[in-house]
């Protein structure tokens, strides 16, 4: 095994993640767009980092128009490292 290991998140899943678990437990669900907004980052970047976070269980996704977002036990627990 030389290396192959793939990170557990991408850069912008990691800035995503921190963003996230830095929210208060009881702060609102928010769609992708806001927390690109938040993060000052295109919300396509979100996006694209959120089906990653989703199908590795640190996120889940509620509701539909709009879909909105937020951490799992998993997420909010996990320590990210630099």
């Amino acid at each position: 095994d030389k290396g192959e290991d793939k990170p557990l998140f991408t850069d912008n899943g990691k800035l995503v993640m921190k963003y996230l678990q830095s929210l208060p437990a009881d702060a609102p669900m928010m769609t992708s767009k806001t927390i690109a907004e938040n993060m000052f980052v295109s919300s396509r970047s979100v996006s694209g980092s959120m089906r990653k976070l989703c199908s590795d269980g640190f996120v889940e996704k509620i509701g539909k128009e709009p879909v909105m977002y937020a951490l799992t036990d998993n997420g909010r627990n996990i320590v990210i490292e630099d």
